[in-house]
């Protein structure tokens, strides 16, 4: 992960001001946050004062700034009991925007797009779906036109839409059975044959071919991501028992 190393010092030196200790992980390690503070004995904490906790620091780039990169990290730092310091680079252009995009995805509703009466609106997560056969699902349309969303049509659990504007293109009885779809929920998918070529079927037929994934889209095809459920995340819901220590904080630096 890219790390602006004046954000990532700026944070170390907010946290020791506060009174904790932070270790600096080395910059090629894919496990953890880049950071960690851990409160001394005279630490005020950054979330609730009086109760200060292990803080994980994850320094951001623009391209992590969205829900895609901020969710999982939330999910984990609440995993491992922390709290958890957001902080994007600042310019005067941009700073406070990117500020207003993390606490809008970590605010109210917490890490879903829309909670409405009818059933939630999902972010897309950089997870794409596996279907049964060891392909994954794609669909003919760009990315960002896909939206997941909820559907209660009685009184029982909504189901689960896969929609590109007003056309349906996969349906699923709910949220819960995306952990194991299998090939015909959606029409197309992909993979990688032998050749190392992408192929993408209809059924059981190669309708095309891509040298990689990149060629695949600009084709017309894309993976489908996984949608951003909550309660798949957090066992217990994005805000844990612990009240207002459970959340995050972002911070915009300069």
């Amino acid at each position: 992960m890219p790390v602006y190393p004046s954000v990532r010092d700026h944070a170390v030196a907010l946290c020791e001001r506060a009174g904790y200790d932070v270790t600096v992980r080395p910059e090629r390690s894919l496990d953890g946050p880049p950071a960690l503070a851990d409160p001394t004995a005279d630490a005020v904490g950054l979330v609730e004062p009086s109760e200060p906790r292990l803080v994980a620091i994850e320094p951001l780039t623009e391209a992590d700034i969205g829900p895609a990169g901020l969710v999982p990290r939330f999910a984990d730092a609440l995993r491992e009991d922390r709290d958890c310091l957001f902080v994007v680079p600042s310019t005067e252009d941009t700073g406070t925007t990117l500020t207003q995009v993390v606490a809008t995805v970590l605010g109210e509703p917490a890490c879903v797009a829309a909670d409405e009466p009818d059933g939630r609106q999902f972010y897309k997560g950089p997870d794409r779906v596996p279907l049964s056969d060891g392909s994954y699902a794609c669909a003919r349309a760009p990315a960002s036109d896909l939206q997941w969303r909820e559907v209660r049509v009685d009184e029982g659990r909504p189901r689960l839409e896969l929609s590109v504007g007003t056309e349906i293109v996969a349906v699923f009885e709910h949220v819960d059975a995306l952990a194991a779809p299998e090939r015909h929920a959606f029409q197309y998918a992909y993979r990688r044959a032998e050749d190392g070529r992408f192929e993408v079927t209809e059924g059981d037929e190669v309708v095309e071919r891509f040298p990689g994934p990149t060629a695949m889209r600009r084709g017309g095809y894309a993976p489908v991501p996984m949608p951003i459920v909550p309660e798949h995340l957090f066992p217990r819901g994005p805000t844990p028992p612990g009240g207002p220590s459970a959340s995050p904080t972002a911070a915009r630096i300069s």
